[in-house]
């Protein structure tokens, strides 16, 4: 056999089931373009293990062996290190080729079992380029979010990329194309684009913001601009926090009662090991290949100290600028807000409720709500934990007839799930009786910044998908079923599933030739399918990695909303590409006409988008 073919096997983890017909067992073990093993048993699942074993061990001996004999062309004294490398990323291939693998039972039962396991070479050295395809989609998504302040999607894909092309049998062969338009090795350029993002972030403590200084918070600056996203966690001097979630250049950081802390550790988080099972070939290589260690994650003593420092205002200050640009994307529809009383009546009633979010007297705000807003009100203060974390720069809109309180940030904990979000609440008023009607998670400010600037839209339009958008990740978050059921025309085309390959087309969709399998599901099976998944989830948050809206038509309200989007929950999550087609032509009931879900792009032809329907 070759040292090709042998090579070829390490992509196991890459394979998908293919269809051998009616061939016979004597024509697939005689077949040298099939790797095979046989395993016997008492049981089915011992059978079962020891076929597939066979072929691990067939891979582990062949690569390991294959690869030193080449290092050590190159290099002296390497067997040692390739080997150990292969020890564990021959284990990531192990955990997949159990449901990769083909199966034929030879003998079943019910006294002794023999299984035959097989895989084809061809669909090994396709699915090659495959992985490949995997890191480079991954480290377009890793410089985009770098662009937009996303550091902390960044650095996880960054980081991801890396491990991927470390279980490639020649890492050094794969290329990308750096900053100055050379070709280099992925293996150096992507470890020092992590370190580089991590030299570029500081962290300073941004004061305190709760009553008896139990929360308070910290200011993360990438190049001296505030993140749009970073996790982290803290070392308060007897343990390491959970995983915490910063937002726009906010996060939290939370004091033991009755401690006086003059500094913290702060540890930038860059694996994301507890999301790698969003992604079936990226769990089993972060939890086998040996984690790399970067040592500028680390930020040691970060001085905890009163606001009004020198020091710390002036690490605020780009914050605190940038949530005045985002308001003054809003100026001239803002100017019709009204009077200064009106202003301060809307601002009077914000300040009540964070009050009384931070003393734990829901009730008291009641009157504040209509029926509905206090029942989401309700939802959302239940919704982990919820706690003030700043309510120093509120801004407000009006758009028709509602009044918007925008920048109530928010911090939500989840300690059974060891888990932490900061999020913008956004609180909306009806002006005619100053009475609030809804709340929602509000977007990232540079998602709202690319909407703002379409400058092709009218103001109407902007606003209303910018509130569709907040509304619509905020009730997946509440699980507000009667809000999403609301949402979706009766006959929504609603596409669910993974994307393998195309084999169909229907109803208006426009292939080229190019063919998607996809699972489509109608409202009913959709809303069905969903309660039963809330009811199995202790919580859920969705981000957006980014959001591109285009405009279908002239004279029509309808838009194409494509989004990546990450999908955590308490015990599932996974990170693929959403597209909505919605109608926004009545601001106060948005339709979805289409809903579709695919992992990846496709390698035919690519993202659904409005083309393809």
């Amino acid at each position: 056999m070759s040292i090709r073919n042998n090579l070829l096997c390490l992509f196991v983890l890459l394979c998908v089931p293919f269809s051998a017909g009616a061939q016979s067992y004597e024509r697939i073990v005689g077949d040298p373009s099939y790797l095979t093993g046989e395993g016997t048993g008492q049981t089915y699942k011992e059978a079962d293990d020891s076929a597939l074993s066979q072929i691990i061990e067939q891979i582990s001996v062949a690569v390991t062996s294959d690869l030193t004999v080449s290092q050590n062309r190159q290099r002296e004294g390497k067997k040692q290190e390739v080997s150990s490398t292969f020890e564990s990323t021959v284990n990531t291939y192990s955990q997949a080729t159990l449901t990769m693998c083909h199966r034929m039972v030879l003998k079943n039962g019910p006294k002794e079992y023999r299984i035959l396991r097989y895989i084809s070479y061809e669909e090994l050295d396709r699915m090659f380029q495959g992985r490949k395809d995997k890191i480079y989609e991954m480290l377009a998504v890793a410089s985009k979010a770098e662009s937009e302040l996303k550091i902390g999607d960044a650095l996880r894909y960054y980081y991801w990329s890396s491990l991927l092309v470390s279980t490639l049998p020649y890492p050094n062969e794969l290329t990308v194309m750096s900053d100055d338009g050379r070709e280099v090795r992925a293996s150096v350029w992507i470890p020092n684009r992590i370190n580089s993002i991590l030299d570029g972030i500081s962290v300073k403590f941004g004061g305190y913001d709760s009553p008896g200084r139990i929360i308070g918070k910290l200011i993360f600056l990438y190049n001296g601009r505030p993140v749009t996203n970073l996790e982290y966690t803290y070392w308060d001097g007897m343990d390491w926090s959970m995983v915490c979630s910063a937002k726009d250049g906010v996060g939290a950081v939370e004091f033991r009662a009755g401690t006086s802390v003059r500094s913290i550790d702060v540890k930038i988080e860059y694996s994301y090991e507890n999301e790698a099972h969003m992604d079936q070939d990226v769990e089993p290589v972060v939890t086998s290949v040996p984690p790399v260690v970067y040592q500028d994650a680390y930020h040691y003593d970060v001085a905890v100290s009163d606001r009004n420092r020198p020091e710390i205002r002036k690490a605020i200050a780009p914050v605190e600028q940038q949530q005045v640009n985002t308001g003054a994307l809003f100026d001239e529809t803002a100017a019709s807000i009204g009077n200064i009383d009106t202003y301060r009546v809307y601002r009077k009633s914000a300040e009540k409720i964070c009050d009384a979010i931070d003393a734990g007297s829901y009730g008291s705000v009641k009157p504040l709500f209509d029926d509905d807003g206090y029942d989401v009100f309700m939802g959302l203060v239940a919704y982990g934990n919820a706690r003030i974390l700043d309510r120093s720069h509120l801004e407000f809109l009006k758009f028709q007839d509602q009044v918007y309180c925008r920048s109530v940030k928010m911090n939500f904990r989840f300690p059974d799930n060891d888990k932490e979000f900061v999020e913008d609440i956004v609180l909306t008023f009806d002006a005619a009786t100053g009475k609030i009607t809804n709340l929602s998670f509000g977007l990232e400010a540079v998602s709202v910044t690319d909407i703002m600037e379409k400058t092709r839209w009218g103001d109407e339009a902007k606003l209303v998908l910018i509130d569709f958008l907040e509304t619509y990740k905020t009730a997946f978050a509440l699980k507000r079923l009667d809000y999403i059921s609301s949402i979706f025309s009766d006959d929504a085309l609603i596409i669910t599933g993974r994307v393998v390959r195309k084999t169909v087309i229907e109803n208006r969709m426009i292939g080229d030739g190019e063919f998607v399998v996809y699972n489509r599901q109608t409202k009913d099976e959709y809303i069905r399918n969903l309660a039963a998944s809330f009811s199995a989830k202790d919580f859920i948050n969705i981000r957006f990695a980014n959001t591109d809206v285009l405009k279908m038509g002239k004279g029509e309200e309808i838009y194409g909303i494509q989004i990546r989007q990450d999908y955590v929950s308490s015990n599932y999550g996974d990170t693929g590409y959403l597209f909505l087609l919605v109608d926004v032509k009545d601001p106060e009931k948005p339709v979805i006409h289409v809903r579709t879900w695919q992992p990846e792009p496709d390698p035919e032809f690519g993202l659904y988008g409005p083309g393809n329907f």
